[in-house]
């Protein structure tokens, strides 16, 4: 099974949040790099992927509570 959702081409929200993980793990490397400006730029970034995350939780929530037995658009995940 890959990493994307059954209803779209958008990642998973584990992989928003790995990524939001990778990305706070290179805040605090800038940080004791002394990169301020960059340690910036990627708290912004980690927020964002925090926020696509939160979004598709709700969205596969409202989804799934909507029509839970609905698969006529749904895609495959993965391949056997």
């Amino acid at each position: 099974m890959n990493n994307q959702d059954l209803v779209g081409d958008e990642p998973a929200p584990e992989v928003a949040m790995a990524i939001k993980r990778c990305l706070e793990s290179l805040v605090r490397d800038a940080r004791r790099s002394q990169m301020d400006d960059l340690a910036e730029f990627l708290a912004l970034a980690a927020l964002a992927a925090d926020d696509a995350a939160k979004a598709r939780r709700k969205a596969a929530a409202t989804s799934a509570a909507a029509a839970p037995n609905d698969l006529a658009n749904r895609r495959v995940a993965g391949s056997c």
